[in-house]
């Protein structure tokens, strides 16, 4: 039994033209805006609008720690608080956001929208709401982010790149997804990228 080959850039880019997408791989001394990862930064979520939090120098992840959750099937608070756990021990603050538009607010995760409303295919919905799930990560000694504004997202970014990331600029959106941290938490790969794009088109 040999392992799996790892996912390229080039099987993502076939997967998303699979989907009706346009996908270019570009190379990392081409993206000023690549900055390195620190173990101040928010683990967050890919959403593109600015924050009132300082730290948006974590890994990007779907939903922030809802990314893990999902990805392997966790749907109760304490597994959560646990993957909170886990994640300062690898160097990142558990982070999940709202917005000014949600009632209630932690509901502007469009992310735990979908996971909270079983359309997100495969994934069964968490047995909690919005408001516990950020009362859990909070416990947790995770943090709560408000994004302000509308999704104006142009380009997803599918970063490769270990220990990197772009911070949101509200002037210039995109969705940032950082594939590279599937391996920090050994995370089902092909349904993580799934999962963000079926995330994005709907």
């Amino acid at each position: 039994i040999v392992p799996s080959a790892p996912l390229t850039p080039e099987d993502v880019v076939g997967v998303l033209k699979g989907r009706g997408w346009e996908a270019e791989i570009v190379k990392q001394a081409d993206v000023s805006a690549l900055i390195p990862t620190s173990s101040d930064g928010l683990m967050k979520c890919v959403d593109g609008r600015p924050s009132d939090h300082s730290a948006m120098d974590g890994p990007k992840a779907l939903g922030g720690v809802y990314s893990i959750a999902t990805n392997r099937g966790v749907t109760d608070i304490e597994g959560l608080k646990k993957i909170c756990e886990e994640v300062k021990k690898c160097g990142s603050v558990p982070s999940c956001h709202g917005d000014e538009h949600a009632h209630p607010a932690p509901m502007g995760c469009g992310f735990f929208k979908l996971w909270s409303q079983s359309k997100l295919e495969g994934i069964p919905a968490p047995k909690f709401d919005s408001e516990e799930g950020q009362k859990a990560i909070l416990e947790a000694g995770g943090v709560y982010e408000c994004l302000a504004g509308s999704h104006e997202e142009k380009v997803v970014y599918i970063n490769f790149v270990e220990g990197t990331t772009l911070a949101p600029n509200g002037d210039d959106q995109a969705f940032v997804v950082d594939a590279w941290m599937t391996g920090t938490y050994n995370l089902d790969v092909p349904k993580y990228l799934v999962a963000a794009a079926s995330t994005v088109e709907q």
